[in-house]
């Protein structure tokens, strides 16, 4: 496969990844809030937060390690171009 072509579909991948980790790092962030502070979050109730937090983990971990995988890729991409020529 052409890496300029790789690299653009890489892009792609990461761009739509990185909205899964926003919304799913959201959950998580405000549900580990529930978790850590019961007292300032009273309207939650703690045992949904810890199921919604342990659920979304690991579609979380899915996307960030998808979108680490593609951002090393474009990282590595200008290298590998002027390695080639």
């Amino acid at each position: 496969m052409n890496i300029g072509k790789f690299s653009y579909y890489c892009r792609k991948i990461h761009r739509w990844s990185l909205w899964f980790v926003v919304i799913l790092g959201l959950i998580q962030m405000t549900t580990g809030l529930t978790m850590k502070y019961p007292n300032f979050f009273s309207f939650f109730n703690p045992s949904s937060a810890r199921a919604l937090h342990s659920q979304t983990a690991t579609y979380f971990v899915i996307a960030f390690s998808i979108q680490m995988f593609t951002g090393l890729v474009m990282y590595i991409t200008p290298w590998i171009l002027r390695f080639r020529q």
